[in-house]
């Protein structure tokens, strides 16, 4: 096995991230708050073995294809792509053959960027990954790239639980959310994407700056359904697409993205699975803004499907942005 490495990355401000060549997993982002004290606002394991299961998939890269898909089956000119469903009845996240897993190769490594790389092949395609990490002033961005040698479909995103209390055992029922979507997806029992509706007036109306814990005690069957908020919301071009804010600490944190959408999911059962360490994170801890397609797209059709080829490679990007209030 390849060694495991944690590269620290650092803007000339202080604001600092950490990363493992382990599946890009982000490990910690150092943010100020209001009194001038940074701490880290990203879930993660104190043990880095617990790192190699990562059942709720903590701070990670995820493809190559994100978010549910149902039955693991990908349509492609005729075709069946299927992708790994051994941990649900619906691929999620790729399950098992999911690049959060692999150790990827360090392609560059400055004080301020880390640039890493991975390559899949079979016996019809050859698929190049590289995943880019800047850091400026108080921002990360991060750039998806990808070439295929065939047709194929990605969704790439990054899948690190944000706290911006710096108290990772506090949960973000208080923290207030703003979203610059003006539609969001339905989803049934299977936490499947089922219809576009307006976000307006609707359980999750983060058209208007919200408490998040209002939203995940909705009774309503859009929340029930997904046991707390884990929706895609259609992004507009209109950046930032989200704006999170934490009144204890003032720290403000803005995601901006080239991407189609965004899944905010609240972490709704983050306290479900143990870590290697036994560890027990508690619910509603973290909360994920995955900027990547729409899941299932491919097979709902709810929106416009684009396909990855040698002509046509992928590339998306997206920064988070710290400041105070």
């Amino acid at each position: 096995m390849a060694k495991i490495e944690k590269i620290i990355l650092q803007s000339t401000t202080g604001f600092s991230v950490e990363v493992l060549n382990l599946g890009g997993i982000i490990t910690k982002i150092m943010a100020l708050d209001k009194y001038g004290i940074r701490s880290n606002v990203v879930l993660n394991y104190e043990n880095l073995d617990d790192y190699l299961t990562n059942p709720l998939f903590l701070g990670c890269f995820i493809g190559p294809v994100a978010g549910r898909t149902k039955d693991g089956k990908l349509p492609i000119d005729g075709k069946i792509l299927q992708l790994d469903v051994s941990l649900h009845t619906n691929s999620l996240h790729s399950c098992k053959d999911g690049l959060h897993n692999v150790i990827w190769k360090i392609e560059e490594q400055a004080t301020d960027r880390l640039v890493l790389s991975y390559e899949t092949k079979d016996d019809s395609c050859t698929i190049h990954y590289k995943l880019t990490y800047t850091v400026f002033d108080d921002n990360l961005t991060i750039n998806y790239d990808a070439s295929s040698t065939s047709k194929t479909y990605l969704s790439l995103t990054n899948h690190s639980y944000f706290n911006l209390s710096g108290n990772l055992e506090q949960t973000v029922n208080k923290h207030e959310l703003k979203l610059n979507c003006s539609h969001f997806v339905r989803l049934d029992q299977e936490s499947l994407p089922v219809e576009l509706v307006p976000i307006k007036d609707s359980p999750v109306d983060f058209s208007v700056n919200q408490i998040i814990g209002e939203a995940i005690e909705s009774k309503e069957i859009d929340i029930r359904n997904a046991s707390g908020i884990d929706h895609p919301f259609k992004c507009e071009a209109k950046n930032p697409i989200a704006i999170l804010k934490d009144t204890s600490t003032g720290r403000v944190m803005k995601v901006s993205t080239s991407q189609p959408y965004v899944i905010v999911y609240s972490g709704n059962f983050l306290h479900s699975a143990t870590s290697e360490s036994g560890k027990i994170l508690n619910r509603f801890s973290g909360i994920c803004f995955e900027t990547q397609d729409l899941p299932n797209v491919i097979n709902n059709k709810l929106d416009s499907v684009k396909f990855v080829t040698p002509e046509s490679p992928y590339n998306h990007q997206t920064t988070f942005s710290f400041s105070t209030f």
